[in-house]
């Protein structure tokens, strides 16, 4: 007899970005999606795996990061221009972003890397073995 195998449709993690208008302008809120038409959208323009860490550290803040922000906008906000995405950004909000983006993108990992973190700092002070980066013992593994 065959497994079967269900899958459960959910809503998609997004998050509400907040532009406060200028000079007595509305407010504005972009909604970002990363689901995976996002995902190889943003690979497809910068020309880069973005689930390779070592991609993120090589990104420009000005020729990427505006292009990862604008393809999340695509499935909520699709009106939004790049141009409009540009006029938006700047450091502060990509350090915000930033961090949201890549929670989206790869729900978890910053919890496993701080983690990591600390458990690497647990073994450099001499508290015994660092545990196993999945969180498993060895009697759970």
């Amino acid at each position: 007899m065959g497994k079967e195998t269900v899958l459960k449709n959910r809503v998609v993690d997004h998050f509400s970005l907040v532009i406060d208008g200028e000079d007595g302008a509305p407010a504005r809120t972009w909604k970002l999606c990363y689901d995976y038409r996002a995902i190889a959208l943003v690979e497809e323009r910068i020309g880069k795996d973005i689930k390779r860490i070592e991609d993120w550290k090589e990104l420009s803040s000005g020729k990427h990061f505006p292009v990862i922000v604008h393809c999340g906008l695509r499935r909520f906000n699709p009106e939004v221009t790049l141009d409009e995405v540009l006029d938006v950004l700047n450091p502060e909000a990509q350090r915000i972003l930033t961090e949201e983006i890549i929670e989206l993108m790869f729900p978890g990992a910053r919890e496993a890397y701080e983690r990591a973190e600390r458990q690497r700092a647990k073994a450099a002070e001499g508290h015994g073995e660092p545990e196993p980066p999945n969180g498993q013992t060895p009697a759970t593994a």
